[in-house]
């Protein structure tokens, strides 16, 4: 995940949306309730979230009238549905007006544009889809959280860094379990990202192996051209190296605009019942004011938080990145396994990274993020663990003007809190292997009780509404939560 970078809000394009131009969207369901999860004036949580299932039947007859008004089904959980449309056609069916937004680059958006009602558009959806759904909402773009003839081994470059296979479980306390000859058999870990070349000698001349499947509109299972998922994945691997991993590609070859949301990454990795879901995206519920956070939940996420609150309820793991610099959604959510970002030195010195996000959500009362931490680097470029990535792809090129690799060499350096999550999706799954009983409410805990404090340093300047950045210090604290992950620790507790 790349940091994050102030930018212009926004601005409206001065034409009208193409007709033809695809769409993803997101259908909710009423359920029980007399209003879907996007009325609710109560926060979801994983109980409440239950009384929205839409009942036998229900769902399949609003996606047979969906389908007669032309809309293709892309993905379907247990509460929503995601299709995909033109503008022309949810236009008519939902009698409004899209407008053309430009999306800041800086960001890292998966997509350059979005179509999307401006405000004050017209709302008259038919009458018959109406009274089968609760809404539909078009699905904004997510923030990857990258920063920016191959060999096995990682070439030498003349600074500080973590080598992931090494480094990585020494320093999560990992390899005591390892030595147990625990290494994850039997768990299904679920990553959601860009895409997976697993044919990278890495990976091949390592043993790891991995089924990767494809997300709606996602193409070619072997090639990752924006690298992310590729790297990241490295760092389950290195601390669960036994897992059955199941990578879910969201990125479209072709065409970047035309890869799938997090919604439909996440319903397809549902279909493959895992135990644990990582994932290195966010939304950056940034307010207007460019400095703090959104106060409410834009209605557009609610469906995500609905899927994620149902799975969590029925016992998989969740993990998503605290964000670099972000006010990471769907991190903030306090069922979330939440994890951010803790240096350590080469001397064993630890300290809060300054490239990780750390804020209070004013959108859940009482939630902070982070819950606890894995190994990220220090700003400007976190340039922090060697990690394999496609020769010649983005990463691999993009990171060779400052990480000390060569463009091409199938290596690059870096972290963020992009690599944290999987590594503590990694560490969850060592516990689960142990302890297949354990609740994610449950192992949120015993990571924490047994997290390492780390006191020095502080986050990320931009999740911070004064920009200093929320300082470490005794104790749970607001840069680390709880600290970092001891992996073995919380495994002789499971």
């Amino acid at each position: 995940m790349q940091p994050f970078k102030p930018s212009q809000p926004r601005p409206a394009l001065n034409e009208s949306a193409p007709p033809d131009a695809q769409l993803r969207i997101a259908v909710t369901f009423k359920g029980r309730a007399s209003a879907g999860p996007t009325k609710l004036a109560a926060r979801l949580s994983s109980r409440s979230i239950l009384s929205f299932e839409p009942a036998p039947g229900e769902m399949e007859t609003a996606i047979e009238a969906l389908r007669q008004r032309g809309f293709t089904v892309s993905g379907r959980g247990r509460m929503t549905v995601s299709v995909r449309g033109t503008v022309a056609q949810f236009e008519e069916t939902f009698g409004t007006r899209l407008t053309p937004f430009n999306l800041s680059q800086k960001q890292g958006y998966a997509s350059d544009r979005v179509f999307y009602p401006a405000k004050g558009a017209p709302w008259h959806p038919d009458p018959a889809l109406s009274a089968l759904i609760d809404d539909a909402y078009i699905q904004w773009p997510h923030i990857y959280l990258a920063d920016s003839g191959v060999s096995a081994r990682p070439p030498a470059v003349g600074y500080y860094h973590l080598d992931v296979l090494k480094d990585v479980p020494a320093k999560l306390n990992a390899t005591h379990i390892h030595k147990e000859r625990h290494h994850g058999e039997g768990i299904r870990v679920a990553m959601i990202d860009t895409g997976f070349d697993h044919s990278h000698p890495f990976f091949t001349r390592n043993g790891f192996t991995s089924s990767i499947v494809l997300a709606p509109s996602a193409t070619n299972r072997r090639t990752d051209p924006g690298s992310h998922g590729t790297g990241e994945s490295a760092n389950v691997f290195a601390v669960a190296p036994k897992v059955t991993f199941i990578g879910v590609k969201l990125g479209n070859d072709a065409d970047p605009n035309g890869g799938a949301s997090i919604l439909e990454g996440f319903q397809e990795a549902l279909k493959h019942k895992p135990h644990v879901i990582t994932v290195s995206m966010c939304y950056d519920l940034r307010d207007d004011d460019g400095v703090s956070e959104l106060k409410e939940l834009p209605n557009g996420l609610k469906p995500l938080e609905a899927e994620i609150q149902a799975a969590i309820a029925s016992g998989i793991v969740v993990v998503f990145s605290a964000g670099n610099g972000h006010y990471a959604f769907p991190a903030s959510m306090p069922e979330v396994l939440c994890v951010g970002g803790t240096f350590v030195a080469e001397n064993g010195a630890m300290k809060a990274s300054d490239y990780a996000s750390a804020f209070t959500s004013g959108i859940y009362s009482g939630r902070h993020v982070p819950d606890v931490c894995g190994l990220v680097g220090m700003l400007p470029n976190a340039d922090y663990i060697m990690l394999p990535v496609p020769p010649g792809a983005e990463i691999d090129t993009g990171n060779a003007a400052h990480d000390g690799t060569t463009a091409g060499d199938g290596w690059a350096v870096f972290s963020g809190t992009s690599a944290s999550a999987p590594q503590i999706a990694a560490v969850c799954a060592l516990l689960l292997q142990k302890n297949p009983k354990l609740t994610p409410a449950e192992i949120k805990a015993l990571l924490v009780r047994t997290a390492i404090d780390v006191r020095d340093g502080s986050a990320s300047p931009a999740s911070d509404p004064e920009g200093k950045g929320i300082l470490a210090g005794p104790g749970i604290d607001g840069a680390t939560g709880a600290g970092l992950v001891d992996a073995f620790a919380a495994w002789q507790q499971a």
